[in-house]
């Protein structure tokens, strides 16, 4: 039987800074490492909106990484 090791959760907010040539938005990532897994999207969505108000772009998206290591029991 396999099982999670190692889980890892990131808080990503995906921020507009400013117009290509061809019209279509630049954009940057901003990445919060560290994040407790266990914590729902609900509140990573509410978090993330609450972190995207104090960034100098407008926020895009709030998107979230989980990875782990997988390994036998």
């Amino acid at each position: 039987m396999a099982k999670k090791s190692e889980q890892a959760t990131k808080l990503v907010l995906k921020v507009v800074t400013g117009q290509k040539a061809d019209g279509t938005p630049s954009t940057a990532q901003r990445s919060f490492a560290n994040v407790n897994p266990a914590l729902s999207d609900e509140d990573l969505l509410s978090i993330g909106t609450k972190l995207g108000a104090l960034q100098r772009y407008e926020v895009a998206a709030v998107g979230r990484t989980d990875s782990a290591e997988i390994v036998a029991e």
